[in-house]
């Protein structure tokens, strides 16, 4: 399972006065600390600072790219131009998500023919013009209008990841299970893969880290592909190394037994 470490987001004050500040070590600090604790990708999000998203992102990449040469990033933002100017700039040696396209035209026009040309991941959220689905079913019949819009522009198939969108359980007890059965449908189609953002599904309670590293392991038996989280959070990140030697993904418990050696275990 891909891990995509949430945490340079502007909805953050820290991260956003940091960016405002230009303050390159604490901006630097955030993206080593994802990575050393099992981030595979750095999600950067500069939608919500006061200053002009494009130059802002592009300070934002910059300084993680020239502190972590084979960074691999998530480029998050409303704005395709902001996600233009993103992919323009990185030079880094790893890998690239897009976050997001929906089912809405528009928004497939502006993104997918970046995503081709970067050969980037593109994650997919299971909405359009009518809003956000309420069931699996209602999800599945936004991801298969989604799947057969990207794949008539070429898309590499393999690169698109479903975000089926989980909402608080705090207030809406149902989603939960109804993302959940949503997963193994949308893998139905040939080739596609899916992505969560875990925090969503704590919002409003306590101790929302027992509720995330819950609701983690029950995607992945579901067959998450990926998850946008907080690496650094150890009972999430003990959650994901249990997952993977029961899913037998960690041979030999090697990984396992490396975290608890390391201290990186709750």
């Amino acid at each position: 399972m891909l891990v995509i470490g949430e945490r340079i987001n502007s909805t953050r004050q820290k991260i956003n006065e940091a960016i405002g500040s230009r303050d390159a070590a604490f901006i630097l600090r955030e993206a080593e600390s994802q990575i050393k604790a099992g981030a595979d990708y750095v999600d950067v999000n500069c939608a919500m600072t006061v200053g002009d998203e494009l130059q802002d992102i592009e300070w934002v990449i910059g300084v993680i790219q020239g502190g972590i040469p084979n960074v691999s990033i998530c480029v998050d933002s409303p704005n395709h131009l902001a996600i233009e100017k993103a992919l323009k700039v990185y030079r880094a040696g790893g890998g690239i998500f897009i976050n997001s396209i929906t089912g809405e035209e528009g928004r497939i026009k502006e993104i997918v023919p970046i995503a081709k040309e970067y050969n980037t991941k593109l994650i997919a959220l299971t909405m359009d013009e009518s809003g956000m689905p309420n069931t699996a079913d209602e999800r599945f019949v936004v991801a298969r209008k989604i799947y057969d819009r990207v794949r008539r522009e070429d898309f590499p198939m393999e690169n698109l990841y479903f975000d089926a969108l989980i909402r608080p359980v705090s207030t809406e007890p149902m989603q939960a299970r109804e993302f959940l059965a949503s997963i193994p449908m949308i893998k139905k189609l040939d080739k596609a893969k899916t992505v969560c953002g875990l925090s969503n599904v704590s919002y409003g309670l306590p101790h929302r880290t027992v509720i995330n590293s819950a609701f983690l392991s029950m995607a992945v038996q579901a067959g998450l592909d990926a998850a946008i989280l907080d690496p650094t959070d150890r009972l999430v990140r003990s959650s994901i190394a249990a997952t993977r030697v029961v899913q037998c993904q960690d041979v030999h418990c090697a990984g396992y037994i490396r975290a608890y050696r390391e201290g990186r275990l709750a």
